[in-house]
């Protein structure tokens, strides 16, 4: 009866899931160039299996779990054979999000600033987060316009680079804008720039930023270095905020807490100087994975998401029936072990 419980159990988890995934599809249904996401699921014992590497040494399964009840009913030859026919079952896993990145409808638009890729690949933007710390990120999302310096930037005010990382400036004055199938900008007949556009030969790399972005899975390394380097900055706060109070307090020796300081500082500078590295590194790497796009640029036509507002609904229904069946399948074993324990009571 747990087995059931738990089974029903895993099974309500994973179908929330993939309805919270279903519901983001849908709240970026109208976002210009979206691209659907979507998750898998894991049978209990594959990923048991795969855990404890059964499926290369049957030996490694566990006496408790393994197929020893199929092994004297003849379904198998061998007691230490694992199989999924004779094995114990608890449910499903959530497994892996992926992104679905075909290419969406397009919309003729006629605005000069708004370009839409034909083919795989991404435009190249010059991202700022609030640390004022720039790095390259990726879109398909070709809504631009130019700021009042003249550059050529995305609806947040990100720049898009060309395809030498470099921001694209244009004359503020002059309104006459052509484009050609390979990204290039003229105005007055002089090249202004030619939009950067990159594709990856394996898209598996790539990570949902947010803001319509995408960028390059982070590597452990850097994932270390930020973490230690706001571990730094957290105990130099500490540590000033000590320093401080003992001087509001009236405190006269303080020489072990202003050494604390400066060591703390220390630390702070080296761990920003090993994060700098780390993003250098990262922007390399990032370098390496790009490859030259076969897409073709098109003026004046958006990329639209890529999900169907239909499927996506009829899949929440489907998605919600089956919640509903395992909520079922919880009620009942509730309802049973209640008149189980009624009756054991009057015993």
């Amino acid at each position: 009866m747990l087995k059931g419980l738990y089974t029903a159990y895993t099974g309500m988890i994973n179908e929330q899931h993939r309805m919270d995934v279903m519901t983001n599809n849908l709240a970026n249904a109208d976002t210009n160039a979206y691209k659907k996401e979507g998750s898998t699921s894991q049978a209990f014992d594959t990923v048991l299996a795969y855990k404890i590497k059964d499926m290369s040494e049957p030996g490694n399964m566990p006496r408790n779990l393994s197929t020893r009840k199929g092994y004297d009913e003849g379904l198998v030859d061998d007691p230490n054979k694992w199989s999924s026919r004779t094995g114990m079952s608890m449910g499903v896993k959530v497994g892996e999000d992926y992104t679905d990145y075909s290419e969406g409808p397009m919309k003729v638009t006629d605005n000069k600033f708004d370009f839409a890729l034909a083919g795989p690949g991404f435009f190249l933007i010059e991202y700022t987060n609030k640390a004022d710390v720039t790095s390259v990120k990726y879109t398909r999302d070709g809504n631009f316009t130019m700021n009042a310096q003249g550059y050529l930037v995305t609806q947040d005010g990100d720049y898009v680079l060309d395809e030498n990382r470099r921001r694209i400036r244009l004359d503020p004055n002059d309104s006459q804008i052509g484009t050609n199938t390979n990204g290039e900008i003229y105005q007055d007949g002089n090249l202004m720039g030619t939009i950067g556009v990159v594709d990856f030969e394996d898209y598996d790399r790539l990570q949902h930023f947010g803001e319509n972005l995408y960028q390059i899975a982070p590597s452990s390394e850097m994932k270390s270095a930020e973490a230690a380097y706001n571990r730094a900055r957290t105990n130099t706060a500490l540590a000033e905020r000590a320093l401080n109070a003992a001087r509001a307090g009236g405190a006269e020796d303080l020489e072990e807490l202003e050494a604390a300081v400066r060591a703390a500082q220390q630390r702070e500078e080296a761990a920003q100087q090993e994060l700098e590295a780390a993003r250098e590194g990262e922007t390399t790497a990032a370098r390496r994975l790009e490859q030259e796009s076969t897409a073709t640029v098109r003026n004046g036509v958006l990329e639209l998401s890529n999900m169907s507002i239909v499927t996506e609904m009829v899949n929440m229904i489907a998605i919600q029936r089956q919640y509903e069946s395992n909520q079922k399948v919880i009620t009942t074993y509730d309802e049973s072990l209640d008149i189980a324990v009624n009756q054991l009571g009057r015993l």
